[in-house]
């Protein structure tokens, strides 16, 4: 493993952070315009992101300097601010997992109104005057 200053390894985590609330905005946008394709690209690259920031909190702990985290002030301080960037982004998936939950929801409720409406128009009579669910409303009309 190389040597990292405990700094530059706040300030990978701090990029990092930024990277994540960045993305989850953007997922938000991609789910209110309902752009799966978006959604496919930026749940890769979130992975990625989750990835990266678990390895360089690992770094981080294993440092042999870690204790300075808590008693070096500037150290100390950007930990809070790391922390505070890190609850920001977990509210914000939070959300995003509210909207997607609505949009399930939605989604569902269309399905069913759909499968509702599709027996209601597709129950038909035959000529013995039994009923059949095979839809030819309309398929035997010539001008």
């Amino acid at each position: 493993m190389t040597e990292h200053t405990l700094l530059a390894l706040l300030t990978q985590q701090q990029r990092l952070l930024d990277g994540l609330m960045q993305l989850i905005t953007d997922e938000k946008q991609a789910l209110i315009q309902q752009a799966a394709e978006e959604l496919l690209r930026l749940s890769g690259t979130k992975a990625e992101l989750l990835q990266a920031l678990q390895h360089n909190d690992k770094q981080l702990e294993a440092h042999p300097d870690r204790a300075q985290l808590s008693q070096d002030a500037e150290l100390k301080a950007r930990v809070e601010d790391a922390k505070e960037r890190l609850a920001q982004c977990q509210q914000l998936n939070e959300l995003n997992g509210q909207l997607i939950e609505h949009n399930l929801a939605s989604l569902n409720r269309l399905a069913q109104a759909l499968q509702v409406s599709r027996n209601a128009s597709s129950l038909t009579y035959n000529d013995k005057g039994k009923t059949s669910t095979i839809s030819t409303l309309g398929n035997d009309f010539s001008a």
